[in-house]
């Protein structure tokens, strides 16, 4: 019986040193595909080891993990060939000997020597501004929408500027040019002709109506408007000379200077002074 034992043994030592010796050439079936190691050079694994082998090279100890399901690192002695394959790594130590490598990083333990590529940075994400709202303009144009602000102002320009930057809730303003103050509306309503007025509404909003209310003539007595208007004639007195500008589309406004018999006509007028002999009106819808 002792005998037979003996040769059992001999020729299971046999079998396996034939497998060992032939190992790099198997794939076993369904054998999973290798995947990435981090190599720990002069390291000897710790945990629970799943399998050992006798190995005559290193590479043959690595494929056999690989295609191992389970095998989550091995470590390889060179002196005696032998390669242990572990089902859970729980730590390392220093060893001349040892040569290992894991499918993760070994927690506390000095850095691989093919250390994972640092993550791709991630882009920084820039804010994207829309594009400054665009406005049309209404030049001798009130509009009939609420005011939601009102505030003194140099110009149409920063007025429209003051728009810009209130947000949504600025659609549309007014500038009054006689008395340099912008006027800022949620909505714009229609469009009533005031010589005083510049309205701006955002532009894709579209142009708003026009009012169809009668348009009449506002009087200024003893006041003129600065500017040198479009056209100058002769005329005997106030009412004729607002006549001229009733039979002219362009004419918003007229100054008519007694002393003179002069008559100016006005596109554009600008603010109104105070001047002795000189009677003025400008065109208006309520």
């Amino acid at each position: 019986m002792l005998l037979t034992n003996n040769r059992q043994a001999r020729l299971l030592f046999g079998v396996a040193f034939a497998a060992a010796a032939l190992w790099p050439g198997i794939q076993t079936a369904g054998a999973q595909s290798t995947d990435v190691f981090f190599d720990y050079p002069q390291t000897m694994l710790n945990g629970p080891v799943s399998a050992t082998v006798t190995i005559p090279v290193l590479e043959s100890c690595r494929r056999l993990c690989s295609t191992r399901s389970g095998c989550i690192g091995f470590d390889y002695s060179s002196p005696g060939g032998l390669c242990r394959l572990f089902s859970a790594v729980v730590g390392a130590g220093d060893s001349q000997d040892h040569t290992a490598a894991t499918r993760s990083l070994i927690p506390g333990y000095r850095p691989p020597t093919n250390p994972p590529a640092p993550p791709a940075p991630v882009p920084e994400v820039a804010a994207v501004e829309p594009p400054p709202a665009s406005f049309s303009r209404f030049l001798n144009r009130d509009l009939t929408g609420g005011s939601i602000a009102s505030m003194a102002a140099q110009d149409a320009d920063q007025c429209e500027a003051i728009c810009r930057t209130t947000g949504p809730l600025c659609r549309a303003y007014t500038y009054d040019a006689w008395n340099r103050k912008c006027f800022l509306k949620g909505e714009t309503g229609q469009l009533l002709m005031n010589a005083r007025a510049t309205s701006g509404v955002i532009s894709d909003l579209g142009a708003p109506s026009s009012s169809g209310a009668p348009v009449h003539m506002e009087y200024f007595n003893n006041k003129a408007f600065s500017g040198n208007g479009f056209r100058v004639v002769a005329s005997p007195n106030r009412d004729t000379c607002g006549n001229e500008c009733w039979n002219v589309e362009q004419c918003v406004a007229f100054g008519f200077t007694v002393s003179q018999r002069r008559c100016v006509l006005f596109d554009q007028p600008g603010e109104y002074f105070s001047s002795r002999g000189t009677d003025s009106g400008a065109k208006r819808q309520n």
